[in-house]
């Protein structure tokens, strides 16, 4: 596995980009200095790998995108992390990286209800962008029933907040 500085690393595009806001999204939110030494970046990035592929003269991230920006926040952008390079042509890395994070998502499932609608709520919305501006075909496992389901929230009715209209935003619409 190569050692790449971090400066030549960028995050995806595409359907993997959407995949790896989410993936960031539902991240605990503390302050990765406040729980990890920048000295144990090193054993973060051999528990949970970076996958990479080339792009032009930079790389970007498939996989391992948590660990990625944790070695992108607590080290300078000149130190190198090891990634495995994956090829560009490779057909199925949207699929492999929406595996990784939804697999991710259920193993460290919240326990309360409330939370686990929050991730539900990030997971459809990504499912649904990935069909509708990536055009990638999602299998029915990953339907909005079927993630009810596997996060146990069947019996619970998840609805729209309504955001309420301002004066002004009435006015305009009346006129």
């Amino acid at each position: 596995m190569p050692d790449i500085p971090l400066s030549k690393i960028k995050s995806p595009s595409g359907a993997l980009g959407e995949i790896e806001r989410t993936s960031i999204a539902l991240a605990n939110q503390s302050a990765l200095s406040s729980w990890l030494d920048p000295e144990l970046v090193s054993v973060l990035l051999c528990s949970h790998p970076v996958s990479v592929k080339k792009v032009s003269r930079h790389y970007e991230v498939v996989s391992g995108f948590r660990a990625f920006h944790a070695a992108r926040e607590l080290l300078d952008s000149d130190e190198s992390i090891v990634v495995g390079v994956m090829e560009s042509e490779e057909p199925d890395l949207v699929k492999w990286a929406l595996f990784e994070l939804i697999t991710h998502s259920l193993l460290h499932l919240p326990a309360s209800p409330e939370a686990r609608e929050i991730v539900y709520r990030q997971l459809k919305k990504l499912v649904s962008a990935l069909r509708n501006k990536h055009g990638v075909k999602v299998t029915k496992d990953l339907s909005a029933k079927s993630l009810k389901t596997m996060m146990g929230l069947e019996e619970v009715r998840i609805t729209r907040a309504r955001k309420r209209k301002s004066e002004l935003q009435r006015m305009l619409e009346r006129s």
